[in-house]
């Protein structure tokens, strides 16, 4: 029962995937507003989502914007207003940017939810499909602190402050670090944006400056393959040690290679289908938790079974 690619919406920055499920005349129409594209954590969203759409005969369209930015963002979810679905699965790339977008996408008769991310506005909200990024961060300083011994500096790479699941894992992070390990420095945050280029910038020149640098964590894989391209680069590739967020290709090889030490994992795949459980929930008038909660998984470099388990793989596209 799977339907022809839609083309993209003419004249908007976004990149529209496709259509699967019911025709688009049948009851049961979601819009999923992946973050950015080209992702492979929101291509393997995209996959479980498009997968448990067709299992439901829901008419599923997929879209994003090229870069994880609310500016580009709100274009795509103005459209998906204009198109007007039953539900709507937002991953908001800014936690207060996108409400008055997706409240007026609520208040045209959408129902909406979030994914992976959400707004400090939840009343215009179903749902909102998360994992704990706070204690993912506060994993992920468990598992950098073991790895240097309880001691040393270390630096945190992630986005510029305003989305919700990247300031919750880096504060996470901190607070764990306060807490637990007295002996560590932290060195503090710098954003890299999602560009893997500034990432590396960030880790070449913050060891220039702190040659004893002992432990990096980045909040996202973009982050983490531009780091590992920097520590590369600065001939330093296993005497700092890192820890990243998200399993991506990149960084199950690279934890495979020894380049990077731990990977605190999501299931991206797993909340695409959520939502579409969630979206079939609301079209038969059920209700629905307020938050609905997704796993999360710390791997370290002597489990590449579970790395495997957990690589975030696009295999739908």
């Amino acid at each position: 029962m799977t339907k022809p690619i839609r083309l993209a919406v003419a004249g908007l920055a976004l990149t529209c995937f496709g259509a699967v499920g019911a025709t688009a005349q049948d009851e049961g129409t979601v819009d999923l507003v992946l973050g950015s594209s080209g992702s492979p954590f929101y291509q393997a969203m995209q996959c479980g989502a498009m997968a448990r759409a067709d299992e439901l005969g829901l008419a599923l369209t997929v879209s994003a914007a090229d870069q994880f930015a609310a500016d580009a963002q709100i274009p795509v979810v103005n459209a998906v207003t204009a198109r007007g679905p039953d539900v709507a699965a937002i991953v908001p790339t800014d936690m207060q940017a996108l409400i008055a977008p997706m409240r007026e996408l609520a208040e045209r008769g959408t129902k909406v939810l979030t994914v992976d991310q959400t707004i400090s506005d939840v009343s215009i909200l179903e749902t909102q499909i998360l994992t704990d990024n706070e204690e993912g961060g506060a994993m992920a300083a468990d598992q950098l602190a073991q790895l240097i011994g309880g001691s040393g500096k270390v630096l945190v790479i992630t986005q510029p402050p305003g989305s919700l699941a990247q300031d919750a894992r880096t504060a996470g992070f901190e607070a764990a670090l306060a807490e637990n390990y007295p002996d560590i420095e932290y060195l503090g945050a710098q954003y890299q944006s999602n560009d893997p280029q500034r990432a590396a910038e960030i880790v070449t020149s913050t060891l220039s400056a702190h040659p004893d640098l002992a432990g990096i964590f980045s909040t996202n894989d973009q982050g983490a393959i531009g780091a590992i391209t920097g520590l590369r680069q600065a001939g330093a590739v296993g005497q700092v040690k890192m820890v990243a967020y998200d399993a991506a290709s990149a960084q199950v090889a690279a934890l495979k290679n020894g380049e990077l030490q731990a990977l605190i994992a999501q299931n991206p795949r797993q909340q695409g289908e959520v939502a579409m459980d969630i979206a079939a929930s609301l079209f038969a008038g059920e209700e629905v938790e307020l938050v609905t909660m997704t796993e999360i998984v710390a791997i370290t470099s002597d489990e590449p079974d579970l790395a495997d388990r957990y690589e975030y793989i696009a295999d739908c596209m």
